[in-house]
């Protein structure tokens, strides 16, 4: 294949992606609620009971969750001066630390809420992030390895944030980041949506044609709106020199658009897409 077609090929690979993340994904506006009113609210308890270190450290939680760290900050030096000595106000200094991204402080709190209880899941979790912001990799990956060992809960973010730092660790080490989600997926069902497309990404990452192939036609069988997929399924077959299969995909992704209703045909990333699959048939044909 030609300069040309693999700088074409490059752009629209781009493009998919970006139309992919749109469809897939919304921002979700965010909003404090009453938190400026339960502010208040404790502010005035502090008025008159301002010797009480709980008061301080509730209120200095509400600002945290309002994002004024400064003021969180100083509530929680105060209910630590007037006597709390509880894990719960170490762990959240150490995690205002963190996200005001005073790592070496947000470190040596962690270090001391840790003392208290070497075993908690929630701290462990914030250990782990803060060496992997220090780029303490080999730290962060033995304080995830915990967490996810440990943890009841376990999130689709928990697992990624996971992997992320075991590549972090070691960037060629897909076959643990590839383990880990697929681990995640047993845990949180064969569907996560997130995981899945995380694997199609290490799989590709690793060149492991054959399952990246796989893996988009599990999207494909899964998802009713399967046009896409057929596409980009193409471009990846195009990119590993399997044109003809890439030329089926192209006609399976033409297949799928004609069954769609007429409204979803209208839409302008439907036509974009129509677009884009003439263009890559040219390419194929030339």
């Amino acid at each position: 294949m030609n300069g040309y077609k693999n700088k074409y090929l490059q752009c629209v690979v781009k493009s998919a992606l970006l139309t992919t993340i749109c469809l897939l994904f919304s921002a979700s506006a965010f909003s404090h609620g009453d938190l400026s009113i339960r502010i208040e609210k404790k502010t005035a308890e502090i008025l008159k009971h301002p010797t009480n270190p709980e008061l301080y450290f509730e209120r200095g939680l509400l600002y945290q969750q309002h994002i004024e760290y400064t003021k969180a900050y100083n509530d929680y030096l105060k209910s630590e001066s007037l006597g709390n000595t509880n894990k719960a106000l170490k762990y959240r200094m150490a995690e205002l630390q963190y996200l005001t991204e005073d790592y070496n402080k947000a470190l040596k709190a962690i270090i001391s809420c840790l003392e208290i209880d070497k075993t908690d899941v929630k701290t462990k979790k914030l250990e782990a992030q803060i060496y992997y912001q220090l780029k303490s990799y080999k730290k962060a990956l033995e304080a995830y390895r915990y967490v996810m060992t440990h943890m009841t809960d376990i999130r689709p973010e928990d697992v990624l944030e996971y992997s992320d730092i075991i590549l972090a660790e070691d960037n060629k080490n897909y076959r643990e980041a590839l383990t880990a989600i697929t681990a995640g997926l047993t845990k949180l069902g064969p569907n996560t949506l997130s995981l899945q497309l995380k694997k199609l990404d290490y799989l590709i990452a690793s060149n492991q044609t054959e399952d990246v192939i796989k893996q988009y036609d599990y999207f494909i069988l899964k998802y009713k709106r399967k046009e896409f997929w057929y596409y980009k399924k193409a471009l990846y077959l195009i990119q590993n020199n399997n044109p003809e299969a890439a030329n089926i995909s192209l006609k399976l992704a033409i297949i799928s658009i004609e069954q769609l209703d007429t409204k979803f045909k209208n839409m302008d990333s439907i036509i974009e897409l129509k677009n884009q699959i003439k263009t890559l048939e040219n390419l194929l044909h030339n």
